[in-house]
């Protein structure tokens, strides 16, 4: 009898190996299966034409279930982006004309010579806030444009001085007005990093616009370019007011200002950042213990 054991024994010990061997083949089927199914969901082509009872059928129902509420919401949210961004551009091709206009008229009136101080004083009241509405609506149209992918950013090698100079230039009579010394060395050897130069330039010009808002008359901001093995820096430090260190992680989102009362829109910080993280790069702000911020953009060299 006990060959007989030794028989039965050998062939439950084969039956279960072979249960195992399917079971374990089976498994693999299935997950090469779900495998399949998640590539095609993710690509956008996810259509499973058979259901069972078995459990992966169970899981493919679940998975089609959230594919299809996934791409509805995407639609939705695509189309109230588009919606965002015709009524954006609608707004500003309604009101530019219009402060076109008045800051021509502000102009003309502030020339006229018999013009009373006090009538004065409110002409370039009005020229102010003509310039803020159109400068509002311009950067409201280029962050709508860059999120769209209306704006196409090309990054390419170019020299970063020629980027801080366009900035600095574009800056400059701002700064004077205030009184604020906007300093830029003299070129030295060339530094180049990834970078569209419009639009990078358009970047640093935000910063330095910033800088000047936040720098009493009399103070000074500083331009310098750093060269590092992966990344190029252009560096932008002011005598400011500073920056609180509740309001560091903030800085670059839409709309946000240390203070309801502080001069600007918002915008300008965000789109720096839009833009420079479009160019393959990062900004980073600091606030030095001797008072001031620092602002400086990094810019890929690989």
């Amino acid at each position: 009898m006990s060959w007989l054991a030794a028989v039965v024994a050998a062939l439950v010990a084969l039956t279960a190996l072979a249960a195992l061997g399917v079971a374990r083949y089976r498994h693999k089927k299935e997950m090469a299966a779900l495998d399949r199914l998640l590539d095609a969901a993710l690509a956008g082509d996810f259509s499973p034409d058979t259901f069972d009872e078995s459990q992966v059928s169970k899981l493919v129902a679940k998975l089609h279930r959230f594919v299809t509420a996934a791409k509805l919401r995407r639609g939705q949210l695509e189309a109230e982006q588009a919606q965002v961004h015709a009524l954006i551009s609608d707004i500003s091709h309604q009101t530019k004309t219009p402060v076109a206009n008045m800051l021509l008229y502000a102009e003309l009136l502030a020339e006229q010579p018999e013009l009373m101080e006090p009538s004065r004083a409110m002409v370039a009241h009005m020229r102010a806030g003509a310039e803020k509405l159109s400068f509002l609506t311009g950067a409201l149209v280029k962050s709508s444009r860059l999120e769209n992918g209306i704006i196409r950013i090309q990054p390419r090698w170019h020299d970063l001085y020629g980027v801080a100079a366009e900035a600095t230039a574009q800056c400059l009579p701002k700064a004077r007005e205030k009184g604020i010394v906007l300093a830029l060395p003299e070129k030295g050897y060339p530094i180049s990093a990834q970078c569209d130069p419009k639009w990078c330039a358009e970047a640093v010009y935000n910063i330095l616009d910033n800088a000047v808002k936040n720098t009493p008359e009399g103070g000074k901001i500083t331009i310098s370019l750093h060269d590092y093995e992966l990344f190029a820096c252009i560096r932008v430090a002011d005598t400011g007011r500073g920056i609180a260190s509740a309001d560091l992680p903030r800085i670059f989102t839409r709309f946000f200002r240390a203070d309801a009362g502080q001069e600007g829109s918002g915008l300008g910080l965000y789109l720096s950042r839009e833009i420079v993280t479009r160019c393959g790069g990062y900004i980073r702000a600091e606030a030095p213990p001797a008072g001031g911020a620092v602002f400086s953009v990094y810019l890929s060299k690989l």
